[in-house]
């Protein structure tokens, strides 16, 4: 067979690499043209491919912002212009499915997991081409027990020996008769697989723990990580929890050690390929990074008296804030530069991908 220029050895592969610079609404008519440009378009290596042609643009990127809405789900796609002064160039929505207040996780590969908050719904959808996979029901808690789906925390990522995609949810339970209440119980861990298509319960954490921002989490290397807290002799110390995919063992991290406040604003992040702890105290941004085990004091920021809230992360070196007028705000820890970024309505912002 001739080789092509560009290593491109086959039709097969012009297709795929036309197709995978196309945007998201021309990737929709073409998944009609036939049954082979449906199949590529469907396949996870194409999704993969097609989700990095679009975040590897050299003058431009993309943030998918979510806010907590009452009507049908609803992304806002800002592109962003990065230059001296990162800005959005442009503005779409998204609108995701018929439901309301659906609650995202990911991406993972260009997959997003997606949830109810006070209903039973679960699905993996791919919005380049806009479909949803459901995913069948958590199994039923313990007789006499019930769950409290707006205290599950959730977790999704591609394991990192099968290539499955996998959900880990922690679920809250609770007595259903009100004088049998009076206690906490340890939170039930149940994992999903694509594969099988199916959820298995993993076990219980050795203790109750309140999950801080549990609509939020970090997934690095196949571990997800998590705020939380738990009550003990009258103290409530503040951990975050993780989980390793590929080893299945739940492990509890001690936070850094620094002056809290119960008016602190936290969010866990990445910051150059380390965990990272992001908090807001009295108007002062401080950042820790975890290496080796230990926390290391990055940057302390600040005053910030117009910033609200940690929200995110952004790439690999970049935060994401709320100011108090519901703007979002760029953060670079490096060289401690706020960059306004000019959108506003996002003061109810729940999660930024």
């Amino acid at each position: 067979m001739t080789t092509m220029p560009g290593n491109l050895s086959s039709t097969e592969d012009v297709v795929i690499e036309i197709l995978s610079r196309l945007p998201v609404k021309n990737l929709l008519r073409c998944k009609c043209v036939c049954k082979s440009w449906h199949a590529i378009i469907t396949s996870p290596h194409f999704i993969s491919k097609h989700l990095r042609n679009y975040y590897d643009k050299s003058d431009s990127d993309c943030l998918l912002v979510q806010n907590c809405v009452s009507q049908a789900g609803e992304l806002a796609s800002l592109e962003l212009l990065l230059d001296e002064t990162p800005r959005v160039l442009s503005y779409d929505s998204l609108h995701m499915m018929p439901f309301h207040s659906p609650f995202l996780c990911g991406p993972c590969d260009g997959i997003f997991y997606m949830y109810g908050y006070f209903y039973d719904f679960r699905a993996l959808w791919n919005p380049a081409i806009n479909e949803l996979r459901y995913l069948p029901p958590i199994p039923n808690p313990p007789s006499s027990f019930s769950y409290s789906p707006q205290y599950d925390a959730y977790g999704f990522g591609l394991h990192p020996v099968t290539k499955d995609f996998e959900v880990v949810v922690l679920k809250d339970l609770w007595r259903e008769k009100e004088e049998e209440r009076g206690g906490t119980y340890p939170l039930r861990v149940f994992v999903y697989s694509s594969s099988t298509d199916s959820w298995r319960h993993w076990g219980d954490l050795s203790r109750y723990y309140h999950l801080q921002n549990n609509k939020r989490y970090i997934c690095m290397d196949g571990v997800f990580f998590w705020l939380g807290s738990y009550e003990i002799s009258g103290i409530s110390p503040e951990v975050i929890i993780s989980f390793d995919m590929a080893t299945e063992i739940c492990q509890e991290i001690q936070q850094p050690d620094y002056c809290r406040s119960s008016n602190d604003s936290k969010s866990l992040a990445t910051y150059h390929d380390s965990l990272a702890l992001v908090v807001l105290q009295e108007m002062f941004l401080h950042m820790w990074t975890l290496n080796e085990g230990c926390w290391i004091k990055k940057v302390s920021i600040g005053p910030l008296p117009q910033i609200s809230r940690p929200i995110g992360h952004w790439k690999s070196n970049k935060l994401i804030l709320v100011s108090v007028s519901g703007e979002l705000i760029l953060c670079d820890p490096s060289t401690q530069e706020i960059s306004d970024l000019d959108f506003i309505g996002c003061s109810q912002c729940v999660g930024v991908f």
